[in-house]
């Protein structure tokens, strides 16, 4: 893998206002990042007012002095083939803007005039409160939601950690002037001066970035750095350990483990970090790994909960091997035992030569992010550090012994053991997201037999080893090297599918399914190693056939592509069924329009003969699967490519796993035969609740390279529209979207929107209004209007990260996209003119409409 960290040409400025900026010279980027991050979150605001924080970042985006239109800042973004997002943390309040390179200026220039000088005007402020409050119902059904407002109850009373910061209608009265005069008068005290750090990233030359920034950031007022409040200490003073049960059936085969630590906010992200790659070691000394080998748990996660004052709560988020294993509190003492080993020594679970490897590959797969998410991160890791030269990451020299040093205060006196229960008879509602609770003195962990913690054993994925002398001579013919321009240098790609000619039937459907399940829980137990340093396996789903791309450093892939295949080669396939059973359960716990995207109707134009829901674990018995399993891959075809420079030793792991043949996959036959058609999807229902979602898909015809251009430009074009009729003027729905989508099938428009009030009829009529104005609202179109547009379809239809890259590679090889399909697209729209949009936008109501509407499945 690469030696070095990523090369970054950077600057920081300190601007005349206080405002603290750094500009980021990204040479392969087509578009800017901008991020801003203010020194100011929930914990700081009113305790008269929960959730006025948050409530002012969502109105930040209602208008300002110099774009007052409510919906100008939306409109602008969108309209350009932008993307923004905003976050409210307790400590801070990050707003994220992506847009083309060319919009450097104007994008900064809104985003200044949002920040200082929002109107915040009162019938708007009424508006949005219901949104806040439709957000505010569907978390209260959310388990992690209930989670950390149990948790929260167990902690300091004053403490802001305690409190509940969401908001709601019941907190926020947008009809109180005291309400309104608080608001704005946090906002001034707040967004400005030394509490803003500004990151700016783009393909510009650092002293064109810098010149922009200097000259329109220069405008944001000025101020001194929000003081930090003097809290009490996060941990009740004399309160002992606490067992919390939580009455959360859905969510029985998991438990948590809460610990305050005092940790300097510079060194957070550091320590949980490295403590999430320790946790993560798949052998020797690392915590997962003997929960595994005890039988006791399958899956472990790390988070860090900043406290302020040099406080955190760290917490442990383990998935269990068995529904109410009972084995709780033995699994806290041995986490406990863990972390202090770990402390002091940690070898026991990072070897020496592992953590410089782990911390260069952790840079780039940053540095590979998108633009927006890696500005966002980037600037909240700069806030948390402090100072005023920007430090993307951590240098590789620092010990790791004096990055764990803080984990030598966890104590089994001073932590929450949370658990999930079936029933709690005797349980109380929690305020804020209610579940039913209770709360005991827990007065000590059980004695539990702790192992003589190893040292960690090497990391087999970190040597790159030798390469092969031929490699082209083991290949299939037709499994051809493709281009490498899609990869980082070093790195190479496989892409593998297994499908059984003319089979379609349920049970194939099932099996194909159930090894995809087997993979992913290959990938994230055994495979952590390889994942760690830079390897990633893909799944590439489609019903019926087995499909997946690995990729990473090229010299070490043949030894993770035999570790994963071990998985087929070597497993029984009835225990893959708790794989699936988990994976089910957890889309299940999704939003519902997200239920509904994660369905199979949504992905594919060939119409499934069996509903998902017939296609049961259950239908088979153990024999009958593994002979199914068996069947399956014994005549399956196995199609593959290669990207970059693939080692020949990794063919040698493809024998005796299907049947090796030249040449791309048979296409499935598409299904595009016009007119309307509607599904209902049997869907996990929100607790309590009676909300409906409703997604509409508009198919193109295939081969038809003109109308995907003009589809991409609508795209494009009606993503403010459609967020401003519905969600703005019509208040519908708090979760919506629009989208162009290119798929292996063709290409087609979508619209999703979820309402907790509106029933599934209003909401697809709203839809099918909105799409039949298109034409008319293209009337008055401008040429420069037109050009923003054509120009943000190019940049979308030509960008993306490598990942990204690699996977629309992979697309459309397995979709059989003709070689020129590209090129005529991107002809198309540069010939596009407005009698061209006006006659795809006409054409959308004679083509073919696919519904699919929930239908509330209660558990």
């Amino acid at each position: 893998m690469d030696s070095d960290f990523p090369p970054l040409a950077d600057r920081s400025l300190r601007l005349g206002n206080g405002v603290s900026a750094a500009v980021l010279h990204d040479p392969q980027a087509t578009r800017v990042a901008l991020a801003v991050s203010v020194a100011a979150g929930s914990f700081h605001e009113p305790p008269d007012w929960p959730g006025l924080a948050h409530f002012l970042e969502h109105s930040l985006f209602l208008g300002s002095r110099g774009f007052p239109e409510v919906d100008a800042f939306a409109a602008y973004v969108h309209g350009h083939g932008g993307r923004y997002n905003a976050r409210t943390l307790g400590l801070q309040t990050l707003y994220y803007l992506e847009m083309p390179a060319r919009e450097l200026r104007p994008a900064l220039l809104r985003l200044v005039d949002l920040l200082a000088r929002p109107l915040l005007a009162d019938a708007r402020l009424q508006a949005e409160r219901e949104v806040l409050e439709a957000e505010y119902r569907a978390r209260c059904a959310d388990g992690d939601c209930q989670l950390q407002g149990a948790i929260a109850g167990q902690l300091h009373p004053q403490h802001p950690l305690a409190r509940f910061h969401a908001g709601s209608r019941d907190t926020l009265d947008t009809s109180d002037p005291r309400f309104l005069a608080d608001l704005r008068a946090w906002q001034r005290r707040h967004y400005g001066g030394a509490n803003l750090r500004l990151l700016v990233s783009g393909p510009q030359a650092l002293d064109e970035l810098e010149h922009v920034t200097r000259e329109l950031a220069g405008a944001l007022p000025a101020g001194a750095r929000t003081v930090e409040e003097s809290w009490p200490a996060l941990w009740p003073a004399g309160q002992g350990a606490v067992e919390l049960a939580l009455e959360q059936p859905q969510t029985l085969q998991h438990m948590s483990l809460w610990l305050p630590l005092r940790v300097a906010p510079a060194r957070e992200d550091e320590l949980l970090a490295l403590l999430r790659q320790a946790v993560a070691q798949p052998a020797g000394g690392g915590l997962l790994a003997e929960l595994r080998a005890r039988g006791w748990a399958r899956q472990l996660s790390v988070d860090c909960h900043p406290g302020g004052a040099g406080e955190a709560l760290l917490a442990l988020r383990i998935e269990l091997l068995e529904r109410g294993c009972g084995a709780e509190r033995a699994i806290a003492a041995l986490c406990v035992d863990w972390l202090r080993a770990l402390a002091g020594d940690p070898a026991l679970a990072l070897a020496p030569d592992e953590w410089p490897a782990l911390s260069r590959e952790q840079a780039w797969q940053e540095l590979e992010l998108a633009p927006m998410e890696r500005a966002g991160l980037w600037v909240e890791r700069w806030q948390r550090q402090g100072g005023s030269e920007w430090q993307p990451w951590a240098s590789e020299a620092a010990a790791p012994r004096q990055r764990l040093r803080e984990l030598a205060q966890v104590s089994p006196q001073r932590l929450i053991l949370q658990v999930a229960r079936e029933r709690l008879d005797s349980g109380a509602l929690t305020p804020w997201f209610p579940v039913r609770a209770t709360a005991a003195a827990l007065p000590g962990l059980p004695a539990v037999a702790l192992p003589a913690w190893q040292a960690a054993p090497r990391n087999p994925f970190v040597d790159a080893g030798g390469a092969d002398a031929d490699a082209d001579a083991a290949w299939p013919a037709g499994w051809t090297q493709d281009d490498a321009l899609v990869l980082r240098p070093g790195h190479a790609a496989l892409l593998l599918d297994w499908q059984l000619p003319g089979a379609s039937d349920a049970a194939t459907r099932l099996v194909a399914e159930l090894a995809e399940a087997a993979l992913a829980g290959q990938w994230q137990q055994t495979l952590a190693g390889a994942a760690r340093l830079g390897h990633d396996w893909q799944p590439l789903s489609r019903p019926g056939q087995l499909r997946g791309c690995l990729s990473g450093p090229a010299q070490v892939l043949p030894l993770v592509l035999t570790r994963l295949l071990a998985t087929l080669r070597d497993g029984d396939p009835a225990a893959w069924r708790p794989a699936l059973q988990r994976r089910r359960a957890a889309t299940a716990q999704q939003l519902l329009l997200r239920q509904l995207l994660a369905h199979p109707a949504a992905g594919w134009r060939v119409p499934l003969d069996v509903p998902a829901d017939e296609m049961r674990l259950d239908s088979l018995s153990d024999a009958e699967l593994r002979e199914q399993v068996q069947a399956f891959f014994t005549a399956a075809q196995l199609h593959g490519r290669r990207f970059g420079a693939v080692p020949a030793a990794a063919a040698a792991a493809l024998s005796g796993l299907g049947q090796p043949v030249a040449g791309a996959p048979p296409l499935a036959a598409a299904s595009w035969c016009g007119g309307e058609h509607e599904q209902r999807l049997p869907v996990m229902a929100v607790p309590g609740g009676a909300e409906q979602a409703v997604l509409l898909r508009l198919l193109a015809p295939p081969g038809r390279p003109a109308l995907e251009a003009a589809w991409r430009v609508l795209a494009v074009l009606q993503q403010g529209a459609f967020y401003q009729s519905l969600r703005v003027e019509q208040g519908l729905g708090y979760a919506l979207f629009s989208r162009f989508h290119a798929g292996e099938d063709g290409a087609e428009l979508q619209f999703g929107v979820q309402s907790p009030h509106a029933d599934a009829a209003r909401l697809q009529q709203a839809i099918r209004t909105f799409v039949e104005q298109q034409g008319s609202a293209l009337t008055g179109l401008s040429a420069q209007r037109l050009q923003q547009a054509r120009e943000a379809a190019l940049e979308a239809l030509d960008g993306g990260s490598r990942r990204a890259r690699l996977l629309r590679a992979c697309g459309d090889w397995l979709g059989g996209q003709a070689a020129g399909q590209h090129a005529a697209v991107r002809e198309a729209l540069q010939q596009l003119d407005g009698d061209c949009l006006q006659r795809a936008a006409a054409e959308l109501g004679r083509t073919e409409w696919r519904w699919l509407l929930s239908e509330a499945r209660h558990s």
